[in-house]
């Protein structure tokens, strides 16, 4: 029996990338309580908004979407089957409800969201119960089928290598021994140390891929109307400008989704085939390329894939997060697009540096068989190139999450803030406060709101 800090130590040596696996487990587990909490402040900007408690409830959901890797947190043997009775319906019940939540709640997008074309479905009477009925519907759908034959996944066992020159052996955790797993268990051949893998039968389950494929196909549908809405809002020009704001955050917010979803299904039906003799990767299959007898250089790249394509999905989803807060709230909350910049800019950073270091640690450990020297002359090279890299990185966040305030709004509220120094505006500071919105051609209507905006955020502090 392995205790959990055996656990936890073997998964960060060299047979197991470092860590990699466990590394995406827990950043999985981050970006699910960032979630939660961009859904707590989305709430709490505005209880009584119907738009906010979509969001809110949106970016739930998809939290327990990319927290599909946080049972892996924890220990994953036999010995700990137990606690595992409770984290799989996490990992597999859990997780395909709010698939099903998801796809619902992206249907209801045109309700708080007006989208050329689907200006029927903006009504105040859908709104207010939307929000709440969607996961709802969507809990009694997965309940009406989580039992049906193509749902759940009939058989599954723990491969157990318990010292190093034995043989594997098959321990039941449901359902029965199959043909994939005896096979495994040959090829895998004699135990190089003591380790123990779970195997789960997925040829049963076609119906919960179809489930995870329907998410980025709706998203993808409606990238398409709210690229319509876009073209329609940005030629009304500054009457549509909120709007358009708003569209270009949920646009980018999908695309981001779509695009990391996508390519996740690229790696695992096009990038491994392509590398494994033209069929797709298994489970089993990825436990013989970490721990088949016969393993090569070129198993040890495709298992490094396989594990690399898991990070993609949490990533998006993040992604999608961060860009669905700056729609909701770009009107309602004070300085919104600088915290959601300086959080991009920290996540980009220190996941870029990473990366960097484990892939180059795996790459050194094959050539050279000594991977940290490899991880730590990239390390120390990326540290080194911080400037640029900040540059670019900013460059890209400022494009994605645009300012709220053109650069002469920006200068006019520099200039109100200085005035405001002792929470009163003078005569002669309100005269050249007009001065100022004259010379930059701001209307009155807009300077009011710029100092409302900035007075709230003062009343908060």
């Amino acid at each position: 029996m392995a205790s959990a800090l055996e656990f936890y130590a073997s998964a960060f040596d060299a047979e197991s990338l470092y860590g990699l696996r466990m590394i995406i487990a827990w950043i999985s587990v981050a970006v699910f309580i960032w979630l939660l909490s961009l859904s707590y402040l989305v709430w709490k900007a505005d209880s009584k908004s119907t738009e906010n408690r979509f969001m809110g409830v949106l970016l739930i959901i998809e939290g327990i979407k990319s927290a599909f890797l946080l049972p892996d947190a924890f220990p994953y043997d036999s010995d700990w089957e137990w606690l595992w009775d409770y984290l799989w319906v996490f990992k597999i019940e859990v997780f395909f409800y709010a698939h099903t939540a998801a796809i619902l709640l992206y249907l209801c997008l045109p309700i708080y969201y007006r989208i050329e074309k689907l200006n029927f479905m903006f009504n105040p009477t859908l709104q207010k119960h939307a929000w709440y009925l969607a996961p709802l519907i969507g809990l009694a759908i997965w309940m009406s089928v989580r039992d049906v034959n193509g749902f759940y996944m009939a058989n599954s066992a723990w491969l157990i290598c318990s010292e190093a020159g034995v043989e594997p052996t098959l321990q039941i955790w449901w359902g029965s021994v199959q043909p994939f797993m005896t096979d495994t268990v040959e090829q895998i051949g004699t135990c190089t140390g003591y380790y123990e893998v779970h195997l789960v039968d997925d040829s049963t389950a076609g119906g919960l891929w179809v489930i995870a494929l329907a998410s980025p196909l709706v998203t993808l549908g409606a990238l398409f109307f709210i690229r319509a809405s876009m073209k329609s809002e940005k030629a009304a020009g500054e009457e549509g400008r909120s709007r358009h704001l708003t569209s270009r955050s949920l646009y980018i917010g999908f695309l981001g989704k779509v695009s990391g979803t996508m390519l996740y299904f690229v790696t695992l039906m096009v990038i491994i085939p392509l590398l494994n003799d033209g069929s797709m990767a298994t489970f089993a299959q990825s436990t013989l390329w970490r721990y088949g007898e016969d393993a090569s250089s070129l198993d040890r790249i495709k298992y490094l894939i396989w594990t690399l394509a898991l990070l993609m999905t949490p990533l998006a989803m993040g992604f999608e997060a961060l860009m669905f807060v700056h729609a909701a709230l770009n009107d309602s909350v004070f300085g919104i697009d600088q915290n959601l910049r300086k959080t991009f800019r920290t996540a980009m950073f220190t996941g870029t540096g990473a990366l960097l270091f484990i892939t180059a640690t795996e790459f050194m450990e094959q050539v050279l068989g000594q991977g940290l020297i490899g991880g730590v002359a990239v390390g120390v090279l990326f540290l080194g190139l911080r400037g640029p890299v900040l540059t670019v990185i900013d460059g890209m966040s400022s494009r994605l999450i645009p300012a709220n305030y053109t650069p002469e709004e920006t200068a006019y509220l520099e200039a109100y803030e200085t005035a405001m120094d002792d929470r009163i505006i003078t005569k002669e500071e309100r005269r050249l406060l007009q001065t100022l919105a004259k010379t930059y051609n701001i209307g009155q209507d807009r300077v009011e709101e710029i100092e409302r905006e900035y007075d709230s955020m003062l009343e908060e502090e």
